[in-house]
């Protein structure tokens, strides 16, 4: 069991406000850090549990979408569950990330599916062609509010967040909205 390094500096904020999760990859590869590039609400951990209680302790793994991949998520996953992450880190969910065009081979789909009860929400984020021959300060970055559209790409333009990415960014943010609204309703209760 590899045991995980802890940030002991805050996440960096590059945007106009702090990040309200971080992307934890599982392994090198992973996806987190251009999926942080390309969300603004979020801040790549570099495959740290992120210590320091002055930043977001709100943790979102990431892993690609092979057997070793998944085996990684499921060894951080098991690790948080032990109680080996810092105090105050909280594990809210994994994102899984293509690892190929087309579809998944189904056994890796099944680890990836079992790998994924162990936290509250799971969200996949298919291919895109486009990322390969992108550099992450090129990336262009979606931000609560901004419109998302669903489009069949071609081509090598990313003049905004190819529309699956976008919406993914979204439904983890309306996932932590959900998630303060009911702690919010349980302390009023």
């Amino acid at each position: 069991m590899i045991v995980r390094d802890v940030r002991r500096t805050p996440l960096p904020v590059s945007r106009q406000f702090p990040p309200l999760f971080a992307l934890m990859g599982a392994h090198g590869g992973s996806g987190a850090g251009t999926l942080a590039a390309m969300w603004a609400p979020a801040a790549d951990s570099d495959g740290q549990w992120p210590g320091d209680p002055s930043t977001t302790q709100h943790v979102i793994v990431v892993a690609r979408e092979h057997m070793a991949g998944i085996a990684a998520a499921a060894e951080v996953l098991r690790q948080a569950d032990a109680g080996q992450a810092p105090a105050g880190v909280q594990v809210h969910g994994l994102v899984t990330v293509a690892a190929r065009p087309g579809k998944t081979p189904k056994d890796v789909r099944r680890y990836a599916a079992t790998v994924a009860e162990l936290v509250p929400a799971w969200w996949q984020v298919g291919w895109v062609d486009e990322l390969i021959s992108a550099l992450p300060a090129d990336l262009p970055m979606w931000t609560p509010g901004d419109p998302v559209q669903i489009t069949r790409r071609s081509g090598t333009d990313l003049a905004t967040v190819p529309g699956a990415i976008a919406q993914t960014g979204l439904d983890i943010v309306t996932y932590f909205a959900d998630v303060r609204s009911a702690l919010t309703q349980k302390e009023n209760a």
